[in-house]
């Protein structure tokens, strides 16, 4: 998997899908130490990008 210089999962923004296919990060593990805040609404990116990868489409919000 590839990483920024700051060690940081590299993950398209918006997308949260990272060099390996099926694999999303989000959070701290692609942003770094951040607020609570931020990971969770990245958490809910990543899982309805999860879903539209598995599915097809979504209906995540």
């Amino acid at each position: 998997m590839e990483v920024d210089p700051r060690s940081n999962v590299k993950a398209e923004y918006g997308k949260y899908a990272t060099t390996v296919p099926g694999v999303f990060a989000a959070g701290d593990a692609r942003r770094g130490q951040s607020l609570v805040v931020w990971a969770i609404n990245e958490g809910r990116g990543a899982a309805r990008e999860c879903d539209r990868y598995l599915m097809g489409a979504t209906e995540l919000p």
